[in-house]
């Protein structure tokens, strides 16, 4: 080797912490709220519950983006 940093390395190498790191910030911003502690939802034991809320067409319904499984406390944890 002559002592010189190939450029292609560097820009490779620098691709791959820009990835690694983008794909380790998303997964922690991915995490589902927790219940909030107020007096609505500490009556929360069950899906049916959440939904009369957040189901199709209530009150306050569900971001669209939100998965549409039915099982509200395998993801929000009570808090």
């Amino acid at each position: 080797m002559n002592g010189r940093i190939n450029p292609r390395l560097v820009v490779f190498l620098a691709l791959i912490v820009v990835v690694v790191g983008g794909l380790f910030s998303y997964t922690l911003r991915r995490q589902p709220p927790p219940l909030p502690p107020d007096r609505d939802h500490r009556g929360a034991a069950t899906p049916d519950v959440c939904l009369s809320c957040h189901g199709p067409g209530a009150v306050n319904a569900r971001d669209p983006n939100h998965p549409l499984n039915d099982q509200c406390f395998n993801c929000h944890e009570r808090a």
